[in-house]
Order: structure tokens, then sequence, then C-alpha cells
């Protein structure tokens, strides 16, 4: 994928911002999965506990940039977020499917890394 500084003009805005709010939408659920007691109790009896520590700074990394991807200037975001559209989208999809299949614990840490990456690329070019 390559960057495009590309610039919107007001009238594309309203439909950037539908854009946005469903990114944050469904990080928001992804949040809410990943803090559920279903996931909750996996990492609890996770024996290895490096793994549980890395779920918990994970999941926290996730809900800290969601929260800065949500107060950050919303012209700003919305070409970002156009940028890495593809990236989020694909990103957003592993950690739904990895928290659904609950089995793997590796595959969530590494999802909720990946997701906080995007969002961390995109806060970054801001």
């Amino acid at each position: 994928m390559t960057y495009s500084p590309t610039i919107f003009t007001s009238d594309q805005l309203p439909a950037m911002d539908r854009v946005r709010a469903q990114f944050l939408d469904r990080l928001r659920e992804c949040e809410l999965e990943l803090n559920s007691s279903k996931i909750q109790n996996i990492f609890e009896a996770e024996i290895d506990i490096a793994k549980k520590r890395k779920f918990i700074d994970d999941r926290t990394d996730l809900s800290v940039l969601r929260l800065k991807l949500e107060s950050v200037v919303l012209e700003k975001v919305a070409a970002r977020l156009k940028c890495f559209e593809d990236d989020l989208n694909e990103g957003i999809n592993d950690l739904r499917e990895s928290i659904k299949s609950v089995n793997k614990t590796v595959d969530i840490l590494t999802t909720i890394k990946n997701v906080t990456g995007i969002i961390a690329r995109i806060l970054v070019i801001l």
C-alpha cells in the first residue's frame, strides 16, 4: 500500500466521518470482547505468566490507542484512515476471528499487536 497525501473537501467529510465512526465502533466491539469473561477466563487459566501480562498490556494499548484515535482532529484522522483502510479492516477482521477462536492465546496476542501497530502508524503521521 502506498501513502497518498490526498486533500479532502468538506463535501467528503460526512462520508469520511462515517468511515471513522465505523472503524471506531468495530474497535470498541473488539475491546469489549477482549474484556469479556470468556476471554478473561482463558487468559486467567493460561500457565505462562508472560502471556498473561502481554495480554493485559496489549489489551490496554488497544484501548489507549483507540481513545487517542477518537480524540484526534477529524479531518486528519479521516484522511489517514482512508489511506490505511485496507490494513485496518484486515487487522480488525483478524482480531475478531482470533477472539472467536479463543483456543489460541498466541493468535489473540498477535492480532491485538497488529491492530495497535496500524493505529499507531495512523497516529504517528498525524
